[in-house]
């Protein structure tokens, strides 16, 4: 392969490189448009499985409605001889009830029945009433002892009624009475049957998947089938006890599924659809305690992505093919310049013209004459030695102030392992060797935090040095609880130390992490935001004063806010703000807003993470012109 000629070589080199991209792309577009498909296959499912709660409501807010509404009213109807009045009206209009059961105490006055009975038999509406109970179907006298005398509203289990071949749930509310103390007793209950059958049409009735193969049923929260397309099921089927075939009960466990209400998917092989492997969706119902499972063939739901993948194939076989002529044919026109520039660089060389190992190889070649190039270089940098020596001395002294003031920059984080109450973060980029911003913080007594941030004029070691002697004197000063007493004394010291007329720029706030109150004095440096835990951005942009070293007669003013659990302090210097990218254009306050409103949620370290990866794409190759800090507090409680 060495002796082949470059264009070749280069043939079968890009091929390979083309090949290997094509496969890479193919695996990678597989693998994102099935977790693609998936996703629209569970929103679509969540938008099919709202339909039918829906649907499920209207059947379940409508009963428990209709069941309240007679027990507050049956006893004026019964005492004035018109309880078949209401309760048959409301039989006939909701189609869905299959009965309902009035029971009113003796202690009642003025009744001539207490028990009520209304039933639904084929097309006609039956109205019994007695001084006993009333049954219409042989089950329900078991399933209705086991909810009377309760206090609240409940649904029964779903149950079959006998006389019918109907299956029902039964909602019970008690029948209140109100005596002249405001004391609440229970002198009875109303009990309505809610029918499945229509309920369990309306779910069979809509289509799950393209072919129709797929379908959706419903459970109670005993594991019972209370709908589904395969009606010799309903209230024989537990889906706690079929057959381990159907689906891993180790990996999915339904009576934690349905006790605690979950939302998910997993695998399943169901009889229905003849153990063809499935995917599943189950939601519960928050109305009733009933869930929703959709199944769905698994071969249906990718076999779009099958076609789509065999189609993507041929094409990348063929565009291979093409690829590999385009490239040959390239190579071989763009290698016929190589040996004038071959020639060339012999002759500026000095090297003679000369066959290597028997091949004419100009990549060999072109290796001699710039070994030659190499030796003149070396004798180039020897001579550019001496002229760097002369600058060592120079950088040595830059460094060291580098190292001076990195020793007074806090960067070890965690910062507080033992305070719960907030979490603490910053970043600190000089745009040169030494920088003229500062940040710090350190707790004043127990429960007071103070920090601060600012920005010193001025470029180069003197303004690192004015940084470092105003960072002194804050912390000298720092034996109040007061930021403006503390600002105002810094000031006057500071100016007493400004021999170059430096200024800073200053927010010092103190923090009590205890009642969540913060304290603060902004002497002209950038506004400081509070991200509220819901999103919100609350902006401290009050200055208190001018720039500190300048007026050793000035005094500052301070402001208190409240901070809230979950909120984040953020600090910054204008070097995040006024960040450049290749045109010139700043990062702009508005674009930093943006940035943090999307931050709620996060620990700071992973706020400002987020922020210097948005910082870092917005610049690109430009040049940091600009020394930048950030500080990001939260406070946890």
């Amino acid at each position: 392969m060495l002796n082949k000629s470059i264009a070749y070589r280069l043939s079968i080199y890009v091929s390979l490189a083309v090949i290997s991209v094509f496969i890479t792309f193919i695996v990678i577009n597989y693998y994102f448009n099935k977790k693609l498909l998936k996703e629209n296959i569970e929103n679509e499912a969540i938008g099919k499985s709202s339909e039918i709660i829906m649907k499920v409501e209207k059947y379940v807010v409508s009963t428990e409605e209709i069941t309240s509404n007679i027990s507050e009213q049956i006893v004026f109807y019964g005492q004035n001889n018109n309880a078949e009045l209401l309760v048959s009206t409301l039989m006939g209009k909701y189609k869905f009830l299959n009965a309902i059961y009035v029971n009113i105490d003796s202690g009642v006055p003025n009744l001539e029945y207490r028990n009520y009975m209304v039933f639904r038999d084929k097309d006609s509406i039956i109205f019994k009433k007695d001084i006993k109970t009333l049954y219409h179907c042989e089950a329900e006298e078991k399933i209705i002892d086991q909810i009377k005398n309760k206090t609240i509203t409940s649904w029964t289990e779903p149950f079959l009624c006998p006389e019918n071949q109907n299956v029902v749930v039964s909602f019970y509310s008690p029948i209140k009475f109100i005596n002249k103390n405001n004391n609440i007793s229970v002198i009875g209950e109303v009990i309505c049957e809610l029918s499945l059958h229509n309920l369990n049409d309306s779910v069979n009735s809509i289509k799950i998947g393209d072919e129709g193969r797929g379908f959706a049923f419903l459970v109670s929260k005993n594991g019972n089938y209370i709908t589904h397309p395969r009606k010799e099921l309903i209230l024989t089927q537990n889906i706690f006890t079929i057959s381990d075939d159907i689906y891993d009960k180790e990996k999915t466990n339904f009576i934690d599924i349905l006790g605690l209400k979950l939302t998910g998917s997993m695998i399943a092989y169901p009889e229905t659809l003849g153990s063809e492997k499935s995917w599943i969706y189950y939601t519960p119902i928050k109305e009733i305690e009933w869930s929703l499972i959709f199944v769905m063939p698994y071969n249906e739901l990718y076999e779009n992505l099958y076609l789509s993948l065999l189609k993507m194939l041929l094409f990348s076989v063929l565009g291979i093919l093409v690829i590999f002529l385009i490239v040959t044919y390239i190579t071989n026109k763009l290698i016929e310049p190589l040996s004038t520039v071959t020639s060339q660089l012999e002759k500026f060389s000095s090297l003679p013209n000369q066959n290597i190992n028997g091949t004419l190889n100009e990549v060999k070649l072109v290796s001699q004459s710039l070994n030659y190039l190499k030796s003149r270089q070396e004798k180039y940098l020897a001579n550019q030695k001496q002229e760097q020596l002369k600058n060592h001395q120079l950088k040595e002294d830059l460094l060291l102030a580098s190292e001076v003031q990195m020793s007074l920059i806090k960067m070890d984080f965690p910062a507080f392992l033992d305070i719960n109450e907030i979490d603490l973060f910053a970043t600190y980029k000089p745009a040169k060797v030494v920088s003229g911003d500062l940040f710090d913080y350190f707790f004043i007594d127990n429960d007071n935090l103070l920090f601060t941030i600012g920005d010193v004029s001025g470029k180069g070691i003197p303004a690192a040095i004015f940084m470092s002697v105003a960072q002194t004197i804050i912390k000298n000063n720092a034996v109040v609880k007061k930021a403006k007493t503390i600002v105002n004394k810094t000031n006057a010291e500071l100016f007493t130390s400004n021999m170059h007329q430096f200024f800073l720029t200053l927010f010092l706030g103190i923090f009590n992490v205890k009642t969540g109150v913060l304290n603060y004095c902004n002497a002209a440096h950038t506004s400081t935001f509070i991200l509220k835990s819901n999103g919100n951005i609350y902006e401290l942009n009050k200055s208190h004063g001018l720039p500190l070293g300048l007026y050793p007669d000035k005094k500052y003013s301070d402001s208190t806010v409240s901070i809230e659990k979950g909120d984040s302090i953020i600090l910054f210097t204008d070097g995040v703000t006024e960040l450049e990218d290749g045109n010139k254009l700043h990062f702009g306050d508005e674009r930093f807003k943006e940035n943090v409103s999307q931050l709620t949620g996060l620990k700071p370290k992973e706020m400002i993470k987020s922020i210097e990866k948005s910082l870092d794409i917005f610049k690109g190759e430009a040049i940091q012109s600009d020394d930048l800090t950030l500080l990001i507090l939260k406070y946890n409680s």
